[in-house]
């Protein structure tokens, strides 16, 4: 079962952005300044998941949370708006918020397609999605030119969201940001061509095919060009195919397959990599330390 490089297909691995050039906080991440704090929790995931709350695995501890990208967000907000007061300019950008974060992201519940079936009976195959609420983008298009030079800066002289990020990262241990999320859609799409998922996605296809719905595999189901899932409007026929889909997912055991296929790949690529693991962990607790001090230390003064 071949993944494709479609976006709107709705199978879902990290960001591959995450771990690239830092950019303000709202719907871009820092240069993975979102990091995690501690070490990370390895423990084995259930023998069979029989529920999204249960799609955990083990990259996941390595990754950012909601609240830690707020904390690692407001912290580079911070340093930004203090790099342009330097300037003399004055700026706010707009202020990360955990729960936000946290309804924005589909998190698992989309890496193996639509598995959600309360989602799939409002939303179809679309994303269930809040309104977004101001990003970086949207917020830096606002501001005078002159302004938006000094935030990006050039090539000669650095604009102060790269300074912000590189201040917030000053001290930490370095770690291959990029190599983490490149094996997390590796381990994805060689988990699709385990033996026990192309036997699950067989009884998929029969479960489908008896619904009504003669799909060869998930990705055509979701890449139906009947559903528009660049427009808002979902059909009663998506939301009708989209939750005969989740129930043949959980009732062909493909989703239960698949999921333990790419945890037990996660698994060895952790194992076979723990210097890489170790520098991740690391690094993730040191920029959330950074950066937690760096807000109490401006709270502190706002108060007195």
């Amino acid at each position: 079962m071949p993944l494709r490089n479609n976006g709107s297909a709705g199978f879902r691995a990290w960001p591959p952005e995450t771990g690239c050039r830092g950019l303000l906080a709202g719907a871009l991440l820092l240069s993975v300044a979102a990091c995690a704090a501690g070490e990370p929790v390895r423990e084995r995931p259930p023998a069979g998941v029989t529920s999204v709350s249960q799609l955990v695995l083990p990259f996941d501890a390595y990754k950012p949370t909601p609240e830690q990208r707020a904390v690692l967000g407001n912290a580079h907000n911070h340093l930004v708006a203090r790099c342009m007061s330097r300037r003399g300019l004055t700026v706010t950008p707009p202020a990360e918020d955990a729960a936000e974060l946290a309804a924005i992201d589909p998190g698992n519940s989309r890496r193996y397609g639509v598995v959600d079936t309360s989602a799939a009976q409002r939303y179809g195959y679309h994303l269930a999605r809040p309104p977004s609420p101001d990003t970086t983008g949207s917020w830096v298009n606002k501001l005078p030119k002159h302004t938006r030079h000094r935030l990006y800066g050039t090539a000669a002289d650095r604009g102060c969201l790269d300074r912000a990020s590189a201040e917030l990262e000053r001290g930490t241990r370095q770690a291959d940001w990029p190599w983490l999320g490149l094996q997390d859609s590796l381990t994805l799409e060689q988990a699709a061509k385990h033996g026990g998922v192309a036997a699950a996605t067989r009884r998929w296809q029969s479960c489908m095919t008896q619904a009504g719905h003669p799909y060869p595999d998930p990705e055509s189901a979701i890449a139906d060009s009947r559903w528009n899932l660049e427009k808002p409007d979902v059909s009663e026929e998506e939301k009708l195919t989209a939750v005969a889909d989740t129930t043949c997912k959980w009732a062909s055991g493909l989703v239960a397959a698949w999921f333990s296929a790419d945890a037990e790949l996660q698994r060895a690529v952790i194992r076979d990599n723990r210097e890489r693991f170790d520098a991740l962990a690391a690094s993730l607790r040191q920029r959330l330390e950074r950066a937690s001090r760096l807000l109490s230390e401006h709270e502190g003064r706002q108060v007195g």
